[in-house]
């Protein structure tokens, strides 16, 4: 593995830390949720719903406004109002969808994020220690640790997890259609014929005045160390040092990049194949080369196609963590004050 990496992250801030009194707030937290949350191609995913979060928050002593999303982008419009009204707390109670679509409602606010997962990945549950029972996860807001962590953006999206250009923003797009009730049958023969239209495409990634090219049939731009089905493309991600890793995976056979995604999903870290390249930037380029545009993805939505500019804003989200230990990936590069 090629390490390009051309910055060194930045030093620990010492504001990147807080807490929040969760328990004398002056408004009562805004408890937005997904009704739908927990459900994977019609399978429940989880054993918990909306009325166990309220039931546990409440045990907790944590006062709530309890707010259900009604349709696709309801939960920003939610976050957005949460802020604008003052209130210092907002809790999402879904999974990484409705996460995301909050963290973008609380950018650069000074709100802070809790979560109580009820989806069926729960990335950003994984890559902040919030556990997935929800008693526990309660405990976790209750506690009031705050991280104030970095977030990627596209143009007018931001991602938490990562951006990606090439198969996995064609393959995210395909798995939607099938959460959208689609024929199996139909959405895999167009998925495989994708892979082979894509072929191995040359790239084109700029970065603070440096570039690499070469045939890459993924880029990944990522903000923390999971994506999609908790797969680890970045596991040395950190959300509190202000860049972005970047994995080119260059001179690599679509059949190879599947397999390493088959092997790292589910959260085992393990580092991109050998002939990668890596990259740790504030902003990165990424375009194709003589032929047509790639697709491209943040956090799992195809949001267009390249040429793309990602780039990191830091400490643009104030969110609740938990306690780690030594089962997975610390996320942040100086343990804070997360103590059991």
């Amino acid at each position: 593995m090629i390490d390009t990496s051309s910055q060194t992250p930045e030093a620990p801030h010492p504001e990147r830390w807080g807490r929040l009194e969760v328990h004398a707030l002056r408004q009562p937290a805004a408890l937005i949720f997904n009704p739908q949350a927990g459900h994977k191609l019609g399978v429940d995913t989880n054993a918990g719903d909306a009325d166990d979060v309220q039931a546990v928050l409440t045990a907790a002593g944590i006062s709530f406004d309890p707010q259900p999303t009604q349709y696709a982008g309801h939960a920003t419009t939610l976050a957005r109002q949460a802020v604008a009204d003052g209130r210092q707390l907002v809790i999402a109670a879904g999974g990484d969808g409705t996460v995301n679509e909050v963290a973008h409602g609380l950018a650069n606010s000074s709100t802070v994020l809790g979560l109580m997962p009820l989806g069926s990945i729960m990335n950003i549950a994984r890559m902040l220690w919030v556990p997935r029972d929800l008693t526990a996860a309660a405990h976790v807001i209750a506690q009031g640790k705050v991280l104030a962590m970095d977030m990627g953006r596209i143009g007018e999206h931001y991602f938490l997890e990562a951006a990606g250009v090439g198969i996995d923003a064609g393959l995210f797009g395909y798995f939607e259609r099938l959460e959208s009730g689609a024929n199996w049958f139909g959405v895999l023969r167009a998925s495989l014929r994708f892979l082979g239209r894509i072929g191995s495409p040359r790239v084109r990634v700029e970065f603070q005045g440096q570039v690499i090219e070469g045939r890459a049939p993924l880029v990944t731009v990522a903000n923390g160390p999971y994506v999609g089905a908790a797969y680890t493309v970045a596991p040395k991600a950190r959300i509190d040092d202000g860049l972005l890793d970047v994995v080119i995976f260059r001179d690599t056979s679509i059949p190879r990049v599947l397999l390493h995604l088959a092997f790292v999903a589910g959260g085992r870290p393990s580092p991109p194949p050998r002939q990668a390249a890596t990259l740790k930037v504030p902003a990165v380029r990424v375009s194709a080369v003589r032929r047509r545009p790639l697709p491209v993805h943040a956090d799992g939505d195809p949001i267009g196609i390249t040429p793309a500019e990602f780039t990191v804003e830091p400490a643009a989200l104030r969110v609740i963590v938990g306690p780690p230990d030594e089962t997975g990936i610390l996320a942040w590069q100086v343990v804070g004050p997360v103590e059991s």
